[in-house]
């Protein structure tokens, strides 16, 4: 069947037409169109995630955009009114995995047409996400990605994105809690939080990875385990300038809910649960072999660590402040206020850092929403607006941030 043949030929000639429509692929419903922030598409990626990923980035005029899914072959179709291509597409055929090759026409009508090949059926939804100025078309295909494969990107920055000036990338470490031998905290349905922070984490590097000025570094991308002490040496050893520990949330209170953001405190916890979180963090690290600033004094370990970190607390604190913020948006917060607890990943005396507890995994509820993929695409989005947020009034020097502060100055 050619491409080409309108909606009314394809059912007379009893092919099988799914259309997106509130987010879901549903069977034999008309075509209709969703709102997309698109002039112009500047950049594809294929991304395995838990999922396998379709990122378009888009920018320019608010335009339409409509998908529906073929059969005899199997092809997922994305249609864009009056936009034009502006990044290469993949050239070659994917060896393995859902995706088989993606391509792309201009239609007579000014529309963007992409055609994804596919190896399989898929059950794909989607969402608009905001970056920078544009927005981004995340297309979830609903068959399990592949850890093994390489994500691909053909993503092409805009060029008005960054100054003549430059400026090196913002690095900032993500750390995804826990892993290996080291479960973390289990929910009452068995959910693992190594299991939910993984996910998360990758989907938070997809999202700063995509942002102009920003290179996200993973402690760790796979299912290991890597000591408190050594989190802390892999982001500095990787130049850092950000550290942000990702979790899920575990307390003794079964209702206990939302979301929380913490900073360093060199004199304790400033609330039971956060005390009673830093005592567990404690534990692992003492469980697995992990032993901060040793041999010294507790009187000698607060007054160094309160030397050497009163301008990175205020920092930590700051850029918490604008994380919190954007959690806010997306569900509750167990606390109005960035919360400070000792613990052990947030003692690096030079890099700003945050501990993001994304929900109460202790929570039979926040338990099955951190399950979902949209709710972790929720959590990233969140996390990383509070960053861009932040590094926008607070730039580390000679950053492409600090270069656009500089030139609005």
């Amino acid at each position: 069947m050619r491409e080409g043949m309108t909606e009314d030929h394809r059912f007379r000639d009893r092919r099988r037409l799914m259309q997106l429509t509130g987010g879901a692929l549903l069977a034999g419903v008309p075509v209709t169109t969703v709102l997309a922030n698109s002039a112009a598409l500047v950049g594809f990626r294929l991304v395995h995630q838990d999922n396998v990923m379709l990122h378009f980035d888009l920018v320019g005029p608010a335009e339409e955009a409509s998908l529906f899914a073929l059969e005899k072959p199997q092809r997922l179709v994305i249609d864009f009114s009056n936009t034009a291509l502006q990044t290469a597409l993949p050239d070659r055929i994917f060896e393995q995995g859902a995706v088989q090759s993606v391509r792309s026409g201009s239609q007579a009508d000014g529309r963007l047409r992409i055609v994804v090949d596919l190896r399989q059926p898929v059950s794909a939804t989607y969402q608009f996400v905001a970056r920078g100025d544009g927005r981004r078309l995340v297309v979830d295909l609903g068959v399990p990605g592949n850890a093994e494969l390489a994500t691909h990107s053909q993503r092409q920055r805009e060029p008005e994105s960054r100054p003549a000036a430059g400026g090196r990338d913002v690095i900032i470490a993500i750390d995804a809690g826990h892993g290996g031998k080291d479960p973390g905290a289990i929910g009452q349905r068995g959910t693992r939080e190594k299991d939910i922070v993984l996910p998360v984490a990758r989907r938070l590097q997809a999202r700063l990875a995509s942002t102009p000025g920003i290179k996200p570094v993973m402690i760790r991308d796979r299912d290991v385990f890597v000591a408190l002490r050594e989190r802390l040496r892999l982001a500095r050893t990787m130049k850092a300038d950000l550290f942000i520990s990702i979790h899920a949330d575990a307390f003794k209170r079964k209702s206990a809910h939302g979301s929380s953001v913490y900073a360093l405190s060199l004199k304790g916890a400033t609330s039971e649960a956060a005390k009673w979180l830093a005592e567990k963090q404690t534990e692992n690290a003492a469980l697995f072999g992990d032993v901060a600033l040793d041999g010294l004094s507790d009187t000698l370990k607060s007054t160094l660590l309160d030397l050497a970190q009163n301008a990175t607390l205020e920092a930590s604190l700051d850029m918490g402040g604008e994380v919190l913020k954007q959690l806010k948006r997306i569900g509750p917060v167990h606390k109005k206020s960035v919360e400070q607890a000792p613990f052990a990943v947030l003692k690096s005396p030079d890099i700003p850092s945050l501990l993001v507890e994304t929900a109460f995994i202790s929570n039979l509820q926040e338990e099955r929403k951190l399950k979902s993929p949209q709710f972790q695409e929720e959590l990233a989005q969140a996390v990383h607006n509070g960053v861009v947020n932040y590094l926008k009034r607070r730039a580390p020097q000679g950053s492409f941030y600090d270069s656009l502060a500089n030139q609005k100055g």
